[in-house]
This record gives structure tokens, C-alpha cells and sequence, in this order.
């Protein structure tokens, strides 16, 4: 259990969940939080909420005597940190990335020889993807996906999380990867991009499907709780907190904004391929990866769960709660 004085480092603190995870510590009264961060502006925001927030500037692929310093005396780590060279242009390229900001960090912990726990955040796409047999209905965290090559998203983050767990045994350290499905709701800070507009940006058609999602508030907290259950260790465990359809989110967006404010975040809004018309045209190509891989999402057949629900209850679950609190505070930053 986390002492209310330890030292807590946040690594990506003003991100879109680590923001919310800052947050989330000071309102339970830890005292002794360190962020770290790239964008001064968000940082000024973050600070200017959190007076007593020790904010460092870090690029975590470079700054190695930046992370060691920051890491002395550390007992708590949670790495939100989505780190990129902005150079990536091959999956190798992505892997190499995703590892030597995994090394740089573990080597700081390391040299520090007081972190207790980490906490990472990893992504569903290391879980029930790239998998090509309709017949598999349910996945849970067991699964770790037999990645198609042109997944790039997948097979990093794969190999991101592969790094962190070899360096934990190694060192002795206990680990929880946490894998969120697609994250949305309202940005703490102005603002950072969801789900929610990596998918109706400029009107890109959508085939209808399931979107499996997780509220971020609930993404912070999570991490939270499980930092501070004993019983949470060396697992890697599912976040979704309720699923709904492309076309319930373009409605519920059709719903809650008007034309005005529509163009103003999304451009234009997109259009949904319904599943009759989709499983009209996937039913000639039954033997297609795309058809093997998506056609159980695309049937709102698939069940995608964690096998620990008793880790964490889930405080957001309504879908259109969360994105209504979503698109406020978008127009909020706008």
C-alpha cells in the first residue's frame, strides 16, 4: 500500500490519463508527486491546478540523467508515457522507439533501487487482434494477439510491454500492464485527442462495429487502485467499461451537438456503413483477413472481458454520459 508521503512519479503526467491521474492523487491526499511532461503549455495548466505538483521536463528517450535524478527515492511508478521520435516510419522503427523508452526508464529505476511497483499503460491492440478465426467469440487478457504485420500499433505495444515485464523479473519489481480499449470522455487539460475524434475526424466513413471503450476518468482512477492492491501483481489486466456501436456514437454525437459546433470539432460527420450493407459485400470474401479478423465486431458478437473484475467497479459506464462530457469540454477548448 502507497503511503500518503512517498514519492509517486507519473511519467506522461500531462497526457490525457495521466492529467486525470494527477488528479486522482491529490484528491486522495498524496502529498510527494512528480510528473513529467513535454508540452510547457499543458504543464503551466497542470501546475496552476496543483500548486504542490513537481513538474519535470523529460524526454524519455534522451534525458537519462533527467530520469535518474527524477527517479531517487521513487517507491511508485506509473508510466503513461506515450513516447515517440516523431522519425518512426517502419514497424521496426516504432519497436525500436518503444524499447529504448522502456530501457531508459528501467535503467533509471534501477540505479535508484527504491521503485516498489509499476503500473504501465498498454493497449487492447495487444489483445484479440490479428487473430483470424470467426469462430473465437471471447477474448480476455489471457490472449496475447498473434499480431498482423500491418499492425504497427499492436506489435509495439506488444513489444513495449514485453520489455517492462523482463526488466520487473529481473529486478524484482512488482508490475500491473493495463490494457484500455478505446479511451474517451473529457480531457482535463485543453486538450487532448480521444477515440472519439481519431474516429469522426473529417468525415471518414465507418464500417459499422462494435466500439469496446473505457471512459479515461476511469483509466486514472483504475491505475490507481490497482497501484494500492497488493493482490494486483504481475498481471496484465482489461479495461472496457461498456461497449456500444460506430453508429450509437454518431448519434449520440448527431444528438448532442449541432451542425455548427459538428464542423467546428469534426470537420464534417461521418458516415456509418451499416452492418447489412457491409455483411452484404463481406459475405463474397469470406476468406479475407479483414472479413476473419472483424466480422464478430461487425456482428456485435464479440466478448472482450477481463478475467479480474473484481480489481476494479467501474464509476462511468453510461456510453452517452461519457461522451456528452466528452464533446463539452471539446467545445470548451475550442
Amino acid at each position: 500500500m502507497m503511503n500518503k508521503d512517498d514519492k509517486v512519479v507519473v511519467l506522461g503526467a500531462t497526457g490525457y490519463m495521466g492529467s486525470w491521474l494527477i488528479q486522482d492523487l491529490f484528491d486522495a491526499g498524496y502529498t510527494n508527486v512528480y510528473g513529467t511532461f513535454n508540452n510547457p503549455e499543458k504543464a503551466q495548466a497542470l501546475q496552476s491546478d496543483f500548486a504542490k505538483l513537481h513538474l519535470v521536463q523529460i524526454d524519455v528517450l534522451n534525458d537519462n540523467a533527467k530520469l535518474i535524478e527524477l527517479m531517487k527515492d521513487t517507491r511508485w511508478l506509473f508510466n503513461d508515457t506515450a513516447a515517440f521520435s516523431g522519425q518512426e516510419k517502419t514497424t521496426d522503427d516504432y519497436i525500436v522507439t518503444k524499447t529504448i523508452m522502456v530501457n531508459n526508464v528501467m535503467q533509471a529505476v534501477k540505479q535508484a533501487g527504491t521503485v516498489r511497483k509499476i503500473v504501465h499503460i498498454g493497449s487492447v491492440g495487444t489483445i484479440g487482434a490479428g487473430h483470424y478465426d470467426p469462430s473465437v467469440l471471447e477474448y480476455d487478457e489471457s490472449d496475447v494477439s498473434a499480431m498482423d504485420p500491418d499492425n504497427i500499433w499492436g506489435i509495439m505495444k506488444v513489444a513495449e510491454e514485453k520489455t517492462v515485464t523482463r526488466w520487473c523479473k529481473a529486478l524484482d519489481i512488482d508490475y500491473v500492464i493495463v490494457h484500455p480499449t478505446n479511451v474517451i470522455g473529457p480531457s482535463k487539460l485543453a486538450w487532448n485527442h480521444d477515440m472519439i475524434v481519431a474516429y469522426l475526424k473529417n468525415g471518414q466513413p465507418l464500417i459499422e462495429s462494435q466500439m469496446d471503450s473505457i471512459d479515461v476518468r476511469d483509466v486514472a482512477q483504475m491505475q490507481l487502485d490497482l497501484m494500492n492492491n497488493d493482490q494486483a501483481k504481475n498481471i496484465r489486466i482489461l479495461g472496457t467499461g461498456f461497449t456500444l456501436m460506430f453508429s450509437d456514437l454518431v448519434d449520440d454525437v448527431n444528438e448532442h451537438l449541432d451542425q455548427k459546433q459538428i464542423e467546428t470539432l469534426f470537420g464534417q460527420m461521418s458516415a456509418v456503413i451499416s452492418q447489412k450493407d457491409a455483411l452484404a459485400v463481406l459475405k463474397n470474401v469470406p476468406d479475407s483477413k479483414y472479413y476473419q479478423e472483424n466480422i464478430n465486431r461487425i456482428n456485435n458478437t464479440l466478448n472482450i472481458h477481463t478475467k479480474y473484475p473484481e480489481m476494479y467497479k467501474y464509476q462511468f459506464t453510461n456510453a452517452k454520459e461519457t461522451i456528452f462530457a466528452a464533446l463539452d469540454k471539446m467545445l470548451e477548448n475550442k
